[in-house]
């Protein structure tokens, strides 16, 4: 693009696609992440963001930044995006170093005041009319400041950060905007009751929206080794250029989230809160939430039967043995080809505990 060209008013969505999502093992594997499910429908969780994506800002700004391990299984799974705007981390490095290889590209392809919004791959939205209005306030707001999305909690979750509302902004009675007045880490069971009960936190979603400009005024001010990769990356040439700066700077980038890294450093954030049917699917358990449970509270997927049951989640996945479940109730059963989760289902946090007996084990097949 010629730079005479680039405008200021340009907008990319920047996709994170490169977790492995233990907590849904077995289905979810480092080669078959969570974002590759089909777990609110026929769609993958991956395609569905960026499809959404792909309405609000075009097919050539949605961008998808994932680990080079899974770039191959990425492509696969949505060949219709270009395949540039698949961005591969020569490393994990966690979010902060992902979001800034997205403001990397935006900035060369539109300058650095492109708006960057970051969605994570992984969540389930089900009210996509609603949240498509919030994303449009959010990128609206990020001309000025960072932006993120907050969740109205509905109970007490103690699996989720959260944000604290701050003063609310003189906006429409429609778009209700605030100032954060700060993030709060995971809180424990009694405390998640009293956010729930004052109305002033909300889930932190993980969505940011910011200028390229400013990630990189961030990380300059709290991650300088992320930074000089950063400018380095901009200033590049070409393709190749870029492509051997990031290689040879990568594995000095500090490996933090954006949450920790910047969002709880930074000053002046704004918070949209959104109540839209979002939904993590960060357990087993959360898939009720995402698939409509029969008149007995049980979700059943794939070639599995259940008898006389109650709230269970039983699960086949492709090519997995034929399941047969009699007589048990809160149930999570899971089978694929080569393994087999059973846990209660108010315990379905804990299968990470399996991956782990699963390294210790050696038996990296199944990771």
């Amino acid at each position: 693009m010629n730079p005479a060209e680039k405008t200021a008013e340009a907008a990319f969505a920047v996709i994170l696609g490169g977790g492995a999502g233990t907590r849904l093992w077995p289905s979810s594997r480092r080669a078959r992440p969570k974002q590759l499910l089909a777990l609110g429908g026929s769609e993958s969780l991956l395609a569905a963001a960026v499809r959404r994506a792909q309405a609000f800002f075009g097919v050539e700004r949605t961008l998808v930044v994932t680990a080079a391990d899974q770039e191959e299984a990425i492509r696969t799974a949505i060949p219709d995006l270009p395949a540039a705007n698949i961005v591969a981390e020569p490393m994990p490095r966690n979010t902060a170093a992902a979001v800034g290889l997205g403001a990397v590209v935006a900035a060369r392809l539109a300058g650095p005041d492109a708006v960057i919004a970051v969605f994570p791959a992984d969540p389930f939205i089900g009210d996509e009319e609603s949240f498509g209005r919030l994303v449009r306030l959010a990128c609206a707001e990020a001309r000025e400041t960072i932006v993120t999305i907050g969740i109205r909690p509905t109970h007490a979750e103690t699996g989720f950060g959260y944000i604290r509302l701050g003063e609310r902004l003189p906006r429409t009675a429609a778009d209700p905007v605030h100032a954060v007045g700060g993030f709060v880490e995971k809180p424990d069971r009694q405390t998640a009751e009293g956010y729930l009960a004052s109305g002033d936190y909300l889930w932190n979603s993980g969505m940011f929206f910011l200028t390229a400009r400013r990630m990189f005024e961030e990380t300059r001010r709290h991650l300088p080794a992320l930074a000089a990769l950063l400018d380095a990356a901009v200033a590049a040439g070409g393709a190749d250029e870029l492509k051997k700066v990031i290689e040879a700077r990568y594995p000095d980038a500090p490996a933090i989230s954006i949450d920790h890294g910047i969002m709880e450093k930074a000053t002046g954030l704004r918070v949209v809160p959104g109540e839209f049917g979002w939904n993590d699917v960060g357990s087993w358990a959360a898939l009720t939430a995402v698939r409509p449970p029969d008149l007995r509270g049980n979700v059943v997927l794939g070639g599995a039967t259940l008898i006389d049951g109650d709230g269970n989640i039983i699960v086949a996945d492709e090519g997995a043995p034929y399941v047969g479940v009699v007589g048990v109730r809160d149930l999570v059963v899971v089978a694929t080809r080569d393994a087999i989760l059973v846990i209660p289902k108010d315990r379905a946090q804990d299968v990470r505990q399996i991956v782990e007996a699963a390294k210790k084990a050696g038996r990296h097949d199944l990771l």
